[in-house]
């Protein structure tokens, strides 16, 4: 029964990530590692986070996960809190969410409706070590924190027509124990399935969720190479993830 379930969860969530900017092909391999070792640590307290508009953020992200009643992935953001209400896309998700609580991060993108690609370019500009205009990059995964955003461009060898991906990180990097370079994260998104450990697995509508995604760093610390579904991903996709944090 468990390796149905496993089956079914693998066939679930590649579907969903060829539809939500990932791609089924394989075209890195996953070494075999200790899973049961491997503690994915989350976090949605305000004192975690790396900057007071990082907190903000990360309370926004608590407020939609409490009050969440229906959700879907959708290009078109519909969104009633009263009635926990949340369909949107990606970038469409992390849009009404910085509106709310990092505005001078969203007006650096000088648009009403960035998409992925917007989200990469804006952390791809931004200084190390201090934020400029509402953005900062960070050096490596290992130093993001709750609050903080992720984005990456479609991978090259991807066949969709989606620019990429973006969401908030809602918990420490992990690191894989006897995988050097390789770190577990929990994060925020909206998708058409799950990440790891995540209930929109079975869910076709998919949409706003909570689940563990797989970064492999190169030797200077720069993600190469992502895993969709975290700890069970059975392959890894090429492309270079960045790693953003707000302020203002």
């Amino acid at each position: 029964m468990r390796g149905l379930l496993l089956l079914s969860l693998l066939v679930a969530c590649a579907s969903a990530a060829d539809r939500a900017g990932a791609d089924p092909a394989q075209p890195g391999e996953v070494p075999p590692f200790d899973r049961a070792a491997v503690r994915v640590r989350q976090s949605l307290d305000p004192a975690d986070a790396g900057s007071p508009a990082g907190a903000r953020l990360l309370q926004r992200v608590a407020r939609v996960e409490a009050s969440l009643t229906d959700s879907a992935y959708q290009p078109r953001t519909q969104v009633d809190e009263r009635r926990g209400v949340y369909r949107w896309d990606c970038s469409g998700m992390t849009t009404w969410l910085l509106k709310r609580s990092a505005p001078r991060a969203l007006a650096t993108l000088a648009s009403s409706r960035p998409v992925a690609r917007d989200y990469y370019r804006a952390i791809a500009r931004a200084p190390l070590g201090k934020a400029r205009r509402g953005w900062q990059r960070l050096a490596h995964v290992k130093d993001a924190r709750p609050g903080d955003l992720f984005a990456f461009l479609r991978s090259p060898i991807s066949t969709s027509k989606i620019t990429g991906h973006v969401g908030v990180i809602v918990g420490w990097p992990t690191e894989i124990p006897d995988w050097p370079g390789a770190w577990a994260v929990r994060i925020a998104d909206s998708t058409r399935g799950g990440h790891g450990d995540d209930l929109r697995a079975a869910d076709l509508d998919g949409g706003f969720g909570v689940g563990t995604m797989l970064f492999v760093t190169d030797a200077a610390g720069v993600v190469t190479h992502y895993g969709w579904i975290g700890l069970d991903s059975p392959w890894l996709m090429p492309t270079t993830v960045l790693f953003g944090r707000v302020a203002g």
